[in-house]
């Protein structure tokens, strides 16, 4: 066990040094990325007509860079600006709008050498706005990155995301009409969701492997939900709105302690002081490997 530990410590040392970038440096890389845009060098742009589509799917593969999703304002499906570093980077994109099902495609190249770290793929820069008049099906796969994930307004119908390592940004501001099913893993990430509750979700799994994550639940709630965690090194917290009642089953060992503010104990269950009478609740299921985990409330 011991081992372990020592193992996932310098684990964490060598994913925080990696991903390290000061704000200056990113600006600098901006300022590059514009220059080099205004030259039409290394840069894929695509506008789709919304036309008849009644939904969409989203497919992306992203081997590394950031990664910026949002609303698109004008009427369009979407609205894809994707800047990359060098030619054999030049991403692949298709539509497919003849199946009852319109999919969008958009990937990276395969890489040969393994070598998926932020550093290397700095430069590429993918910004994608995708229609909020339509449910959409979104599917990423995405290697090391700093990832802006704003689906506000937009109708989320499932959400399936996995992230190998960097940063990640996902928000919910506004409730979302649709009743999703939330599955995001993430590898060696530091993860930060906001507006949870709003996002309507019917089912929320979450897979964190070595970073920390700040999970907020805040956002309107009615109705039951569940949400399935499996936390592996780091630090996790989790915040609720004092309107939800939340029940809480934990699982551990002495190297994964919890704290939970505000909860009674009732057959090895935690119970939120207002569960009982709480008009929307959420269960959770948390499964701890080494870290610390805390469960606290929205003021």
């Amino acid at each position: 066990m011991l081992k372990y530990v020592k193992f996932s410590l310098v684990l964490c040392a060598l994913v925080l040094a990696g991903c390290d970038e000061r704000p200056s440096e990113r600006r600098a890389l901006r300022e590059e990325r514009e220059r080099r845009e205004s030259k039409g060098d290394l840069v894929e742009t695509r506008q789709i007509q919304l036309g008849n589509a009644a939904s969409l799917r989203l497919d992306i593969e992203y081997n590394g860079g950031y990664l910026t999703i949002e609303r698109e304002t004008t009427g369009l499906l979407a609205d894809l600006k994707l800047e990359f570093d060098r030619e054999e980077n030049r991403p692949y994109i298709d539509y497919d709008s003849s199946s009852s099902a319109p999919t969008l495609r958009i990937r990276s190249p395969r890489q040969r050498d393994g070598d998926l770290t932020f550093k290397r793929f700095r430069d590429n820069d993918w910004r994608i706005k995708l229609s909020p008049q339509i449910p959409i099906d979104f599917r990423i796969d995405a290697g090391a990155i700093d990832g802006q994930f704003d689906l506000t307004a937009l109708k989320v119908a499932d959400l399936n995301l996995n992230v190998g390592a960097g940063e990640l940004n996902l928000e919910f501001l506004e409730a979302n009409s649709e009743r999703p099913s939330l599955s995001i893993n993430s590898g060696a990430a530091e993860m930060r969701a906001k507006g949870l509750c709003n996002a309507n979700f019917r089912r929320l799994d979450f897979n964190g492997g070595v970073g920390t994550s700040r999970l907020s639940f805040d956002g309107d709630w009615s109705g039951d939900g569940r949400v399935d965690m499996n936390l592996g090194v780091g630090k996790n917290t989790i915040l609720l709105p004092r309107h939800v009642g939340a029940k809480v089953h934990e699982s551990g060992s002495f190297l994964s302690p919890i704290s939970l503010h505000g909860f009674r104990k009732r057959g090895g269950v935690h119970y939120s002081e207002n569960y009982d009478e709480a008009t929307g609740r959420l269960d959770f299921d948390i499964k701890m490997g080494v870290g610390h985990t805390s469960v606290d409330w929205l003021d």
